[in-house]
């Protein structure tokens, strides 16, 4: 699954605030289902996945990049969603970096297959310095999309 399929410019985000990894993952949950057109209990319900997703393990790869994932029930399609944070944080990441890079997915709770090719084809992007620096460089909404768009064709 491509990029452009699961990311649309309402779900890229330059300069999120933060703090902390549990305030980006509330920040992350809530942006998301506004974009969606959700409700704060859906929010919630996507907030407290997430964290469980991330006491299996950190989804911060390293080189200042998190790949935050998690199964919800009631969706229907992969939704990504693009975040630049204003200010890197701790995300007890493989490298001990902070993370000012987040790539979230959320997947309906039965596309196993497409869930692992979605993540591998975003971690394929990400792992470019070079691809990491140009989506640091946006200092707008717009241009990150449009960057993660670009950097896809060229993958």
């Amino acid at each position: 699954m491509k990029i452009s399929d699961i990311l649309t410019q309402q779900m890229t985000q330059c300069d999120l605030p933060g703090g902390s990894k549990k305030r980006i993952l509330e920040n992350l949950s809530t942006f998301v289902t506004d974009s969606l057109g959700g409700d704060s209990e859906q929010a919630d319900a996507l907030f407290q996945s997430l964290v469980a997703r991330e006491r299996l393990g950190s989804t911060g790869l390293g080189e200042g990049v998190a790949i935050p994932h998690c199964r919800v029930p009631g969706f229907t399609r992969i939704h990504g969603c693009l975040i630049k944070l204003a200010e890197p944080v701790d995300f007890d990441a493989l490298d001990d970096k902070p993370v000012d890079l987040i790539f979230a997915l959320i997947v309906p709770e039965e596309q196993n297959e497409e869930h692992l090719a979605t993540l591998a084809r975003v971690v394929s992007i990400l792992q470019s310095a070079d691809s990491r620096q140009l989506l640091r460089n946006c200092t707008n909404d717009e241009a990150l999309y449009t960057t993660a768009l670009e950097l896809e064709k060229l993958a």
